[in-house]
């Protein structure tokens, strides 16, 4: 009966939530679309220039998200080590696998792209065939991606180590970051010689994009087929980019059968091999005797000074698990990555905002994708947390760390690590708009505020709606508790945001900034039901956390 209501309700929130999303991303793709189709002279070539970014960024999404999920369910699943002992060949696993987590992957591009297309198909006012085109080259474009993902996750374990794996990233991060640098100098030179004209932001903008139109990626057959059958005067015999991604995606699942076939089962031997190595010389520190034990041993550490050895010992737990785990640093280092080089490329804005009104719009915006990036993560990474524990629940339960303090440490280190990370960023921001120290911190403390309720949001459902017996993270998340985490995230925000440009109308209604804001009854009613709304958010679920703990069945007797 139970699981039965909760199946209704977890339909009708997933229902609500899509069709909400559905209709609000179809506006918005619809206006921005239809503002930058009406610019004079370039209106047409930049939103053609936008739909190649979008792909492009959706190519590259896609293929670390198929590579990172196909990680988890082939070399860190118990399920795969029983599939191997089956009369079943190691190629149809390693297929299957990898279609399953296409399949995953993929969706969430397509939920996403449905208001995009339909979006920019009303802005050109194209015949209802064209989504049927549109499909024709999608699902292509999608398995073609997922196809090289799998292929470049089974080459990297087949034939890399942990550490020249963890070396290859340091170097291609490096190379990232310095790339972005050495651009955005060079931008601020020109600018500083040149001045910035209207021609000269165009010109800057379609230089940095350069990579999204290169004919060798096939995000640009798929983005140049959606734009050629959207022009009025298109050569219905154009075929050239559908034909390169169905050539290229039968050449690419013939190499995913063949290194399936080939290099997956060395692959998985490997990687066992490689934690059996590790845990060998893990064990070999600790074979020492025990007055060399005792005269080594380390001395409290300032964490289990402050909260205890229990804590400080789970803590150090927890950070170990996350950094020996490549599936969870990547991603973590991926996004708070490009967030902060985004926030270091703010400084060329400030020369094109010379309203207030506009500076403020843009960093109220960067709030906005900072907030949303931090729910994204706080419920892919913080929501997992107590269901990872799994049957390993009744070791902490024997321990002097009692669980309702392990909730508590979870919430606080984890608010810890991404507020401390994410507040960089907003101050990094802050100083690139030149928005000074008084609203730099105005707008470090909003985020920080936003930190304490989705951490907490994501630890609270994480006990609430646990899922002891999955080891994947990744179908943790995607379960109704993860869903309705993500859905509350959200309105969380848009809520936080909404209160919080109330309390700053005065820069929008009359484009001037008031420094004695906080003195307005206005502001200070906002700023009061945002922190009582930041108060509730953070209480409830960690208070209701709290009670099913005593309803666990494997901690019934605590």
């Amino acid at each position: 009966m139970v699981a039965a209501k909760r199946s209704r309700l977890m339909t009708a929130t997933i229902v609500s939530f899509l069709a909400a999303y559905t209709i609000a991303a179809y506006w918005l793709f619809n206006e921005g679309l239809g503002y930058v189709s009406k610019l004079p002279a370039a209106g047409s070539l930049l939103s053609d220039r936008l739909i190649y970014v979008m792909f492009f960024c959706f190519l590259m999404m896609l293929i670390f998200s198929v590579a990172v999920t196909s990680y988890i369910a082939l070399y860190r699943n118990r399920d795969t080590r029983w599939l191997l002992t089956l009369p079943v060949s190691h190629r149809a696993i390693f297929l299957w696998k990898c279609f399953e987590s296409a399949m995953f992957s993929s969706w969430g591009l397509i939920f996403i792209l449905t208001p995009l297309l339909a979006a920019f198909a009303q802005i050109r006012e194209v015949s209802p065939g064209f989504f049927l085109k549109v499909i024709a080259v999608l699902i292509p474009f999608l398995l073609l991606a997922s196809a090289i993902g799998s292929i470049l996750l089974v080459t990297a374990v087949r034939f890399l180590t942990r550490r020249q794996f963890a070396w290859a990233m340091a170097v291609v991060g490096l190379l990232l970051v310095s790339s972005a640098v050495q651009t955005a100098l060079q931008d601020r030179q020109v600018t500083e010689q040149t001045g910035i004209s209207a021609a000269m932001t165009f010109q800057k903008v379609l230089h940095h994009t350069n990579a999204s139109v290169n004919r060798a990626l096939p995000s640009t057959w798929l983005a140049g087929s959606i734009i050629n059958w959207t022009r009025p005067y298109h050569h219905t015999g154009n075929w050239l980019y559908p034909i390169l991604l169905y050539s290229n995606l039968f050449m690419a699942l013939l190499l995913v059968t063949v290194s399936g076939k080939r290099w997956f089962y060395d692959s998985w031997n490997r990687s066992l091999q490689q934690s059996a190595s590790s845990a060998i010389r893990r064990g070999s520190r600790s074979t020492a005797s025990k007055e060399q034990i005792r005269r080594d041993l380390p001395r409290p550490s300032f964490l289990s000074r402050v909260a205890g050895r229990p804590i400080a010992a789970i803590t150090r737990k927890d950070f170990l698990t996350f950094i020996r785990e490549p599936a969870q640093w990547v991603q973590f280092s991926l996004v708070f990555g490009l967030l902060a080089i985004y926030a270091s490329g703010l400084r060329q804005m400030n020369g094109d905002l010379g309203q207030p009104r506009d500076l403020y719009l843009v960093a109220f915006l960067n709030l906005s994708v900072c907030a949303l990036a931090l729910s994204t993560l706080t419920t892919r990474f913080v929501f997992p947390q107590f269901s990872l524990e799994g049957r390993r629940l009744w070791i902490l339960a024997m321990s002097p760390l009692k669980l309702p303090s392990l909730v508590l440490q979870k919430f606080l280190s984890s608010t810890l690590c991404s507020g401390f990370v994410i507040v960089v960023i907003l101050l990094i921001s802050g100083y690139n708009l030149q928005l000074g120290w008084r609203d730099t911190l105005f707008f470090a403390s909003a985020i920080g505020l936003l930190t304490l309720g989705l951490n907490a949001l994501a630890v609270g459902y994480g006990v609430i709606f646990p899922n002891l017996e999955e080891s994947n993270a990744a179908k943790i998340v995607s379960g109704f508790g993860g869903t309705l985490c993500l859905v509350s995230s959200f309105i969380y925000i848009l809520i936080f945001l909404l209160l919080l440009a109330y309390s700053r109308w005065e820069i929008f209604k009359e484009g001037a900034v008031d420094p004695q804001w906080i003195r307005e009854p206005r502001s200070q009613l906002a700023i009061g039901l945002l922190l009582l709304l930041t108060f509730t958010v953070t209480f409830v679920p960690l208070f209701f956390s709290r009670k099913k703990l005593k309803r666990l069945e494997i901690l019934s007797n605590l």
